[in-house]
């Protein structure tokens, strides 16, 4: 029970790493407030965690709005009297050209989305960090704000942009007691990525190959990198930029000067 009765708010909790993560907090003690876009989803989350005795709330929040950003910080302190971690995960994406080639709604949806949401819940969160004394912030970032990905600029932007707030916020607020990092996924098998590798399985396998791991990552192993973060068992971590990626940010990737791919190795 690493989060008994802390209080814990998940953007983007309805599938993927957010609801993994949520079901998990949950299991380990933690209050939920699920937030997303998806009523429907987020409802069956929420509801599927009272159903197995943990304590889950939804509310629904496009984190493009600031005013939604606002409501589910507030629903949170209302519903459980304080907020304890705060887990940005919720991303909005823009992508599919040369970054050479977006307009400028297209960049500011996917700053918007994955950036600036990310700081205005943070900011409205440490307010009630700071009057509790102390608290946790953790920020689903990428691999891919640690390089450059074809056809991916806004979100390289953004998670480059996560990864280095995260590091503001860590050194800013460490001494008031509230740590905050960033978790930097590689390739994870959420729904839109399994239901990419059913419909044509040879997309992805150039990107399992090139994981040395030879395999996408789950939501569950994220959400246990997460727990881990969000918890006191990490209580001198804080700035950190936590790579969980089967080892594809290891690998140079430039081709094997022998010949040889990871799966053959």
């Amino acid at each position: 029970m690493r989060l008994q009765d802390k209080v814990v708010l998940v953007s983007g909790a309805a599938s993927g790493i957010g609801e993994a993560s949520a079901r998990t907090y949950a299991r380990e003690g933690a209050k939920v407030v699920l937030a997303d876009v998806n009523e429907e989803g987020g409802e069956r989350v929420a509801a599927e965690i009272r159903e197995a005795n943990g304590a889950a709330a939804f509310v629904r929040a496009d984190i493009t709005q600031p005013d939604d950003i606002e409501r589910m910080v507030a629903f949170t302190v209302e519903t459980f009297g304080r907020i304890d971690v705060l887990h940005n995960n919720a991303q909005v994406t823009s992508g599919g050209k040369r970054i050479g080639e977006l307009d400028l709604a297209a960049w500011k949806r996917g700053i918007d989305g994955g950036l600036t949401s990310y700081w205005y819940a943070s900011k409205l969160a440490v307010e009630h960090m700071l009057a509790q004394g102390g608290g946790a912030i953790l920020n689903t970032a990428s691999v891919s704000g640690l390089a450059g990905d074809f056809g991916l600029g806004t979100y390289n932007a953004a998670k480059a942009a996560v990864v280095n707030m995260s590091r503001v916020f860590a050194i800013e607020y460490a001494r008031k007691n509230i740590r905050c990092n960033a978790l930097c996924p590689g390739p994870i098998g959420t729904p839109p990525m399994r239901m990419a590798e059913q419909r044509a399985p040879q997309v992805l396998d150039p990107i399992k190959e090139a994981i040395p791991m030879g395999r996408l990552g789950t939501p569950q192993e994220m959400a246990n990198v997460a727990l881990f973060l969000a918890s006191d068992e990490a209580s001198f971590v804080t700035g950190a930029a936590f790579v969980a990626d089967g080892g594809l940010f290891a690998h140079s990737g430039m081709p094997s000067l022998t010949g040889v791919t990871p799966g053959g190795w």
